[in-house]
């Protein structure tokens, strides 16, 4: 029978439900027009000359061979055996096998408390401000929103993002590259592809999924059940595909990252399973590499992270597919 508690309980609950729809409205919005990346607000510091340098942008022409793309937040410690590695492997790429070769690695400070800018300074010193790159954040971004931000200033024809911590080996980036070449342009020399590859689609994933069992042998039980549940949602995200959306080493055509990191919303943890469920929506190949990859001391995801992962996911859920707030802008749209 329906009573007048019935109603004002049915009322009450409408109202709740219109105002929880209201808000992740307004929610999704925000995050929506914060994402819009703005080069004349940021600039690239030269600390030979003192000067602060707009800028360039991913959408003008590409200018060098390779962009390396490193998000750091308090990295004092790890940062200079990365930043040895990286530049002591491109250098002698360059002298020894390609004249040719050229490189980038843009440090994106985001928004650190200790050294992390000084000893990145340390090596535009070092391999001088063409070769070595900075900008600093006013405020922590998460990840993904430094990621973004060093993608979009860019000037490679391919562009890689590289973990701060060096887990991955830089030797693998060949393993990338080869399986880059296979994706644009199968049938045609490299000698031919000079600078075409800025015309082209393709995104490489590094993934540690052969790595998996030895993982889960080692990680406490509700780790693993929190993993369990992580990928479970991935699965509703992007399908079951990618094996490893985590491993911070992926390589971009310059194509694909204009398309990829003008549409990126999130800004944390999540952001590589929202690029992969972009590059699908986009028609972007995407391929996975196994590579090598060692445990670090000093890692930052903790039993929280991966609740903020799951609300992230939960968000490129809704925002995309549910609600539709966030619309993906093909490759002609602004």
């Amino acid at each position: 029978m329906w009573t007048a508690a019935t109603t004002t309980t049915a009322l009450a609950l409408a109202t709740a439900v219109t105002f929880f729809i209201w808000r992740a409205a307004q929610w999704f919005s925000s995050v929506d027009a914060e994402s819009h990346f703005e080069a004349s607000q940021h600039f690239l510091e030269d600390p030979n000359s003192f000067e602060k340098v707009p800028p360039p942008s991913i959408f003008a022409e590409a200018t060098k061979s390779l962009s390396v793309v490193i998000p750091a937040y308090n990295e004092e410690d790890r940062l200079p055996v990365t930043l040895e590695d990286l530049t002591g492997y491109l250098s002698h790429r360059r002298d020894t096998k390609d004249a040719n070769f050229t490189y980038e690695i843009i440090i994106v400070d985001d928004g650190s408390r200790d050294n992390t800018s000084g000893i990145a300074f340390d090596y535009v010193r070092k391999y001088s401000f063409e070769a070595v790159r900075v900008i600093r954040l006013s405020r922590n971004m998460g990840k993904g929103g430094a990621v973004k931000a060093g993608m979009m200033i860019a000037r490679g024809r391919q562009l890689l993002m590289a973990d701060a911590d060096g887990a991955t080996r830089i030797s693998d980036l060949a393993k990338l590259e080869a399986v880059m070449h296979n994706v644009t342009d199968p049938g045609a020399a490299q000698s031919t592809r000079a600078f075409q590859q800025q015309s082209e689609l393709g995104m490489v994933i590094g993934s540690r999924a052969h790595m998996q069992q030895a993982a889960v042998n080692k990680r406490a039980w509700h780790r693993n059940l929190l993993m369990r549940g992580f990928h479970l949602l991935v699965m509703m995200v992007i399908g079951d595909k990618v094996k490893d959306t985590q491993c911070g080493f992926k390589l971009f055509t310059r194509r694909a990252a204009r398309s990829l990191y003008k549409n990126q919303r999130i800004k944390r943890w999540c952001f590589d399973v929202e690029l992969i469920y972009l590059a699908q929506e986009l028609h972007i190949p995407v391929r996975e590499v196994d590579v090598e990859w060692r445990e670090v001391p000093g890692s930052k995801i903790r039993v929280t992270s991966m609740i903020n992962m799951a609300m992230e996911l939960l968000a490129v859920l809704l925002g995309y597919k549910v609600f539709r707030r966030w619309l993906i802008k093909t490759e002609a749209e602004a």
